[in-house]
């Protein structure tokens, strides 16, 4: 059984895969944090840093969940350490690169909400080239342990 990702050329599929993987994983991070906000603010007013508490929570739930599935969906390999240290060099380097895209558009005259975007979205396509040597050689060796089946 193919998937939708599967009429695509093979070297178009993971990246487009990453793509899906990044916008399921932005829009549960920022719905989480934004139940989380609403909680507390009703709940908890006096809290010192629940904003930021939110926010983290959404981030962990996040990085789990996106761990997980760029593992098994985007790259099609099992998690394992390397992969695992991987993500995080990666999570740390994409918000490394964030930080410096936002502040050369800024720097570029760029509004800085037209500038947030486009540093996510470059961010992005960095972060993606920086995991896939971590994913790629595990997933190499997992289709080499597995029979090839015709259906």
């Amino acid at each position: 059984m193919r998937t939708w990702t599967g009429r695509l050329p093979r070297k178009y599929r993971s990246p487009v895969r990453f793509t899906v993987v990044g916008a399921i994983g932005t829009a549960m991070q920022y719905g989480i944090y934004y139940v989380f906000l609403a909680l507390f603010e009703r709940y908890c007013p006096d809290l010192h840093g629940y904003v930021t508490l939110a926010f983290t929570i959404g981030f962990c739930v996040e990085m789990v969940s996106n761990y997980l599935l760029t593992s098994f969906y985007t790259f099609r390999s099992k998690p394992c350490l390397k992969n695992a240290g991987g993500f995080l060099v990666g999570r740390a380097v994409n918000y490394v690169v964030q930080i410096a895209f936002l502040h050369l558009l800024i720097l570029c005259t760029m509004p800085e909400e037209w500038a947030g975007i486009a540093a996510i979205a470059l961010a992005g396509i960095v972060n993606y080239f920086v995991l896939m040597p971590f994913f790629k050689e595990q997933g190499v060796k997992n289709k080499e342990q597995r029979p090839i089946s015709k259906s």
